[in-house]
């Protein structure tokens, strides 16, 4: 189904009735009344019904929500089915997942002009999402390019822009049809704390400009509440002034959301958050309050706690009307000051707002703190003062030093992020002042006839995979656009995919120039062994598989590794192609970048030193992504691959483990000092990366006992890993060979394995193996790299994840 027709076709239910949400928000502004809302959905139709009916009986001015599962938001709607099928509780309301007949029962005769229904759902590809609330017959949605984006996943902010820009124009094509689509934005949380309120609105109005530019008419300007109240007044004056300024012909509001940070732990210092927030939106003029439970630090709110809090908040909204104060003024404004400086630098930027967006953070003029996100410079920092003020440590290269006083670098510890991110949750648990919360008022609202389900309500709509076709009006963007991506069931579609075509024919490229460029370095390529008696002992977490031999039991073979320094007996340089095989554990399976039926460039050098098999490593690496990039250019542009994001490929950086381990740990990750960086580690350096980089130096027992040991530093070894930038992580490992007899046979007890399994090799080590060096480059993973894929599986043929069955 085309745009045009979902939005002007024939559709059962309510639906084409102009706009029961504006109408609501009308309504409360000419009764001076602040709107409240909760955060709720529910995977089971009767109970998601049961919630928006709970809902509209907890206060006089409320909105109902949809929140959609986290399965939905990333795309993933194959495991949406099969979690409804296998009844499985979700975190949301599956939408795409159900037939639209479905959600309109979950509507029917409690939608209303009194009480309009909302669905939010955090995806950076909400085109299946926004056709199915229209098709539910609803009209109002939040979301945007940035905010949808930068917070949730690595999808390249380019793709978001894209696809939010086809949603817009959707929603505006409804206008045609008597009816007033309404889109929030999201901007005004972000990562939902230490993000100073100038940034944070500057993003919101930002959005709300893309909306309008886009054709809508009906918009929301969202500011999440922060850690000073007096700050959060002037950012919520700054949103409003900037509003007036920038959207003077469209019809907008101010939507403030309850602290989205760690929240109280406590029910009272939950109680008395809440009831702040609802203060600060009645003080600072805001037109509605999302607001949140006091479960949030536990588990997903009840049906009953949503209503619990609604109360609470609708209760201390009523009592803060009768004690209004002053709106602050925009002069001296520090957050006005810095918004409206970022605004307008970015409006400088390009005439289409979509592109102005991307430069701004390709120059760092927007720059999220804290944000891992590939498309965020991440050179800005924030910090607590004395007086809880969110304020600038570090401001990058954003447009704002002629109006920020005095930004203050200082080193922030692990120790110390966590005192930020825990501020708000410990000033309302540890600090409440005496007297309980209010009590809870009666609910409010007329009842509404309860349902039951029709027969075919639960049923789920057919799904892409079970179809055969496709069940979205939308088309997908291009790579990178879903967290968890998933192989198709068969290899046909796989393989006859436009997209596993492109890769595949640019791995197959990547290989002609390696094998080149190895050769002509006087290399030889050996045929390597699939199975044998003994395999590498160092994989990380991953189980070998066991063969029977005729009556022996041999493995699958991990790595070759142990074959490569056997082969050196025969030539001084030699290189495999060498397949390998791990039952990595089932976590594997969500990573991207693990498969248990993987290749590897696997090299050796005779006499070689560690910087002689990172300066090859480094040079094969090069190569072959200058080869790609010529040669495969064509099919890199239609997989939108960036030939920019190798611009930096010809010059690697290096670090120290501990440095590494050090960084991680004031990004607040719990590296083990005395292990490898584990693979979320490894996405977080990456991310932060521009180039590809070595990480050296690890500590003696974190890796294999083929490694060796630096004579000059006992307890480090002489290995390496490169790390790819952008979040794809590890392409390659190697090290010093550990060659002396002796040494190996005490490494190999040390690690707690028994000598005699390698007879063979510990055989040959007594005879003299030579010293040598050398790695192992991940096919799939450089692949995935250079095409820039989601997922390690899209550059495999045959694709095979951890505990996922497939030919």
């Amino acid at each position: 189904m085309t745009l045009s027709e979902v939005a002007s076709g024939p559709v059962e239910g309510e639906l084409r009735s102009g706009s029961s949400f504006l109408k609501l928000m009308a309504d409360a502004r000419l009764a001076g009344a602040l709107v409240v809302q909760p955060r709720m959905g529910f995977s089971d139709p009767a109970r998601m019904r049961e919630g928006l009916l709970a809902t509209k009986r907890a206060a006089e001015w409320v909105v109902g929500t949809v929140t959609v599962d986290s399965y939905t938001r990333v795309g993933d709607e194959l495991s949406a089915v099969q979690a409804i099928r296998d009844r499985i509780t979700l975190n949301g309301y599956p939408i795409t997942a159900y037939s639209p007949h479905t959600t309109r029962w979950v509507l029917d005769r409690i939608r209303s002009d009194g009480f309009p229904v909302q669905v939010r759902h955090g995806s950076a590809r909400p085109q299946g999402i926004t056709a199915a609330l229209v098709l539910a017959g609803l009209d109002a949605t939040e979301g945007g390019p940035v905010s949808y984006c930068l917070p949730y996943g690595r999808t390249p902010l380019a793709d978001s822009v894209r696809n939010w820009q086809e949603t817009c124009r959707f929603l505006a094509e409804l206008r045609a049809t008597d009816c007033e689509p309404h889109l929030e934005t999201f901007g005004g949380c972000m990562l939902g704390q230490l993000c100073p309120p100038g940034l944070l609105v500057a993003i919101s109005v930002l959005e709300a400009l893309f909306f309008r530019r886009l054709g809508l008419h009906s918009v929301s300007l969202s500011y999440a509440q922060q850690t000073n109240a007096e700050q959060d007044e002037q950012a919520v004056a700054a949103l409003r002034a900037l509003a007036c300024e920038l959207l003077p012909d469209t019809d907008w509001h101010i939507v403030l959301y309850t602290y989205m940070g760690l929240y109280p732990r406590t029910a009272p210092g939950a109680a008395r958050l809440l009831e702040a927030s609802a203060d600060l939106a009645v003080r600072t003029g805001a037109h509605r309050l999302i607001v949140k439970t006091e479960a949030e630090a536990h588990r997903i709110p009840t049906v009953e706690d949503n209503v619990a809090a609604l109360r609470i908040a609708a209760d201390a909204a009523r009592t803060a009307a009768h004690r209004p104060a002053p709106r602050p003024a925009v002069e001296d404004n520090q957050v006005h000051a810095e918004a409206r400086a970022l605004v307008h630098a970015v409006l400088n930027l390009r005439e289409d707002l979509g592109e102005a967006l991307l430069k701004a953070f390709r120059r760092g003029y927007l720059d999220v703190p804290y944000c891992l996100h590939p498309d965020n410079a991440g050179r800005t920092r924030s910090h607590i003062d004395a007086d809880g003020r969110l304020m600038w440590s570090e401001i990058g290269a954003m447009p704002i030093r002629h109006v920020v006083d005095g930004p203050r670098p200082a080193r922030l510890t692990a120790a110390g992020l966590h005192e930020m991110l825990s501020y708000v949750q410990r000033r309302f648990d540890d600090a409440l002042p005496p007297g309980p919360p209010r009590r809870l008022p009666p609910a409010a609202g007329p009842a509404v006839p309860s349902l039951q389900p029709p027969a075919s309500a639960a049923r789920p709509a057919r799904s892409e995979a079970a179809s055969g076709g496709n069940t979205m009006p939308f088309s997908s963007s291009g790579s990178g656009d879903d967290p968890m991506p998933k192989p198709p069931a068969s290899p046909d579609k796989h393989l006859s995919s436009p997209a596993t075509k492109a890769v595949l024919k640019v791995q197959n490229r990547m290989l002609t120039a390696a094998r080149a460029f190895l050769a002509e370095r006087g290399f030889i390529e050996l045929l390597p062994p699939v199975i044998g008696p003994v395999t590498d002992p160092g994989s990380r977490g991953s189980k070998q598989v066991d063969i029977d031999y005729y009556g022996h039991k041999y493995k699958l073979m991990t790595s070759a590794i142990l074959y490569k320094q056997a082969s050196l007996l025969a030539f001084d340089k030699i290189f495999y192609i060498a397949p390998n095989v791990r039952l990595e554990p089932l976590e594997g399976a969500v990573t991207h970048r693990h498969l248990v039926e993987f290749h590897q460039i696997d090299v050796e050098i005779r006499d070689g030193r560690r910087e002689d098999a990172m300066a090859l490593l480094e040079e094969l690496v090069a190569y072959t992504v200058a080869d790609s990039a010529r040669y495969m250019a064509a099919e890199l542009s239609f997989l939108e691959r960036d030939p920019d994001a190798f611009r930096d490929a010809a010059a690697f950086d290096r670090i120290g483990h501990q440095e590494a381990v050090t960084s991680l740990i004031d990004l607040g990750h719990p590296q083990d000092p005395g292990a490898e960086i584990d693979w979320q580690g490894e996405e977080m350096l990456s991310a932060k990366a521009s180039r590809p980089f070595f990480v050296v130096d690890y500590p003696k027992g974190s890796r294999g006992f083929y490694d060796r040991e630096d004579p000059g530093r006992p307890g480090v070894l002489r290995n390496f890993d490169l790390i790819a930038p952008e979040g794809y992580g590890e392409l390659a490992s190697g090290s010093e060979r550990e060659h002396d007899y002796a040494t190996i046979v005490t490494r190999i007890r040390e690690s707690g394995e028994n000598p005699a399994k390698y007879a063979w090799y510990l055989d040959l080590a007594r005879r003299g193996l030579p010293n040598s060096a050398g790695f192992g480059l991940g096919l799939e993973r450089f692949t995935r790299y250079v095409t820039g894929g989601t997922a390690v599986w899209q550059a495999s043929a045959y694709p095979k994840l951890p505990g996922v069955v497939s030919p």
